[in-house]
């Protein structure tokens, strides 16, 4: 087995997956006692494994809470999907990230997409982070229920949702505008970039509009989780 890929570790992570019927078997210490993901369980009809604490902290390589799972490979969606499942909402909100290699900021802004209802997340195929572990503990559950698609290119994936009427907005420190100047009551691409690379150029030329997070402290640069959050919620609200 692919630990790196097929298992989570923690209550909460367990607990969604076997929601999600994602797990395929939960390992549990021993004296393992809680009553609410044994019932949980059971009821799935899922196999345990009872292993002692030191087989289980060679396992996970993290806080496991005493109980991991063994899950379906994470799978991805097509673009064309994504469009499909937007078609579907009053607000049309999907997200793609440029430059994007912390699995932690992924499984953030899944959570987020989740919270404000993007239809999904693009990324590119190349020089970027996938979908693992650590991804799916970070967004909470998240990963479940945010599709996430896999694209060659970026800038063909802006041809096509262009084609389908989405106007493209991305982030940059430069920008003139401010996010919160413009009215989104349109069909939205957010595109976020990475603290260190940001927004590739030519992904920034292909823009409909490019802006900035005005920041007020010490530190000039959010981190990309956080600005995802931040146009999430601008765009879900207008």
């Amino acid at each position: 087995m692919n630990k790196e890929i097929n298992l989570i570790y923690g209550k909460n992570p367990v607990i969604e997956a076997i929601r999600a019927k994602r797990a395929l078997k939960v390992f549990a210490i021993t004296n393992f006692n809680d009553q609410k993901i044994l019932n949980l369980i059971k009821e799935n009809h899922l196999n345990m494994v009872s292993i002692t604490l030191n087989e289980m902290e060679k396992m996970c390589h993290g806080v496991h809470q005493g109980i991991a799972a063994e899950l379906k490979p994470y799978q991805t969606v097509s673009l064309e999907e994504i469009i499909a499942k937007a078609k579907k909402k009053e607000k049309k909100i999907i997200v793609m990230l440029d430059n994007i290699s912390d699995p932690h900021n992924l499984g953030a802004i899944l959570r987020s997409a989740d919270v404000f209802e993007a239809s999904g997340i693009i990324l590119p195929k190349h020089n970027s982070v996938t979908l693992n572990a650590t991804v799916a503990k970070t967004s909470a559950g998240a990963i479940n229920y945010v599709p996430v698609a896999i694209v060659n290119n970026l800038n063909q994936a802006i041809k096509e949702l262009k084609e389908e009427g989405y106007w493209v907005v991305s982030t940059d420190g430069s920008a003139d505008i401010s996010y919160s100047s413009l009215k989104y009551d349109f069909p939205v691409v957010i595109v976020i970039g990475s603290e260190g690379k940001g927004v590739s150029p030519l992904v920034l030329k292909n823009s409909d509009y490019i802006v900035k997070i005005p920041q007020f402290g010490h530190v000039n640069s959010l981190n990309a989780s956080v600005a995802a959050g931040i146009l999430l919620a601008e765009v879900h609200k207008s």
